[in-house]
C-alpha cells in the first residue's frame, strides 16, 4: 500500500471514532524503526491542567480510551505498519515549531 494511501486510510478509521473534547487535530507521520515500517498518530490537544485535577484523570481516560479503540483496527487494517501514539498539546506543538 502506497504511503499517501495508508495516511488516508488511518485518517478514515480515526474519522469512524468519537475523539475526546480536548483532541483538535491529528498529524500521521510515517517512517521506520529498525527497518520496520512505524505509523505514528499524532494528536493535537488543547493545554492540560498543571496539577492533578479530575480534568486531568479525564484526559487520561479519554487518551486510553482512543489508544483502546483504535490499536485493534490499525493493526488488523494494517499488517505491515505498527501504529504509535503521541499526544502533544498546543504549547508543546508551539515550542517545537519555534
Amino acid at each position: 500500500m502506497k504511503e499517501a494511501s495508508v495516511v488516508e486510510k488511518v485518517r478514515e478509521i480515526v474519522s469512524r471514532h468519537t475523539l475526546p473534547d480536548f483532541i483538535i487535530g491529528l498529524d500521521v507521520r510515517l517512517g521506520d524503526i529498525d527497518g520496520d515500517p512505524t505509523m505514528w498518530l499524532i494528536f493535537k490537544t488543547t493545554q492540560g491542567p498543571k496539577s492533578w485535577s479530575p480534568e486531568a484523570e479525564r484526559r487520561i481516560d479519554g487518551i486510553t480510551a482512543v489508544k483502546e479503540a483504535l490499536l485493534p483496527e490499525l493493526i488488523t487494517e494494517f499488517d505491515d505498519w505498527f501504529p504509535y501514539f503521541r499526544f502533544e498539546s498546543q504549547r508543546e506543538l508551539k515550542s517545537v515549531a519555534g
